[in-house]
């Protein structure tokens, strides 16, 4: 819970970072994985727990950071958000998601004991 709640500051503080940059050229796609994957990692490493309802939350966050960020572009709602913001949001969720979902197991596969 922590971890979530940690990763709810630094999305806020990135939207506001973020929010006073251009959302144009490839600023957006980069911004949003990369926004998505410190999102996470916060997540992760206060948390110390990789789950799915961690990993939804960050998605969420990371969305709604990057959705924040181009609100505040777009001089606060007086002129329409970009477009390239709605094409930042999903890839920082995205990252988000998959850098706090749970790890498949990496275990070693049996040995058969036919092999000698």
């Amino acid at each position: 819970m922590v971890g979530v709640v940690c990763g709810a500051v630094v999305a806020a503080l990135g939207a506001l970072i973020l929010g006073e940059y251009e959302f144009t050229g490839a600023l957006p796609s980069v911004a949003g994985v990369l926004f998505g994957l410190v999102v996470g990692e916060v997540v992760v490493s206060v948390g110390r727990a990789r789950t799915w309802p961690a990993a939804a939350v960050s998605a969420a966050l990371s969305f709604a950071g990057i959705a924040w960020a181009g609100w505040i572009d777009s001089s606060h709602g007086l002129e329409p958000v970009k477009g390239l913001v709605w094409v930042a949001a999903p890839l920082a969720a995205l990252a988000a998601l998959v850098r706090v979902a749970p790890l498949r197991g990496r275990g070693r596969a049996p040995v058969s004991e036919d092999r000698r």
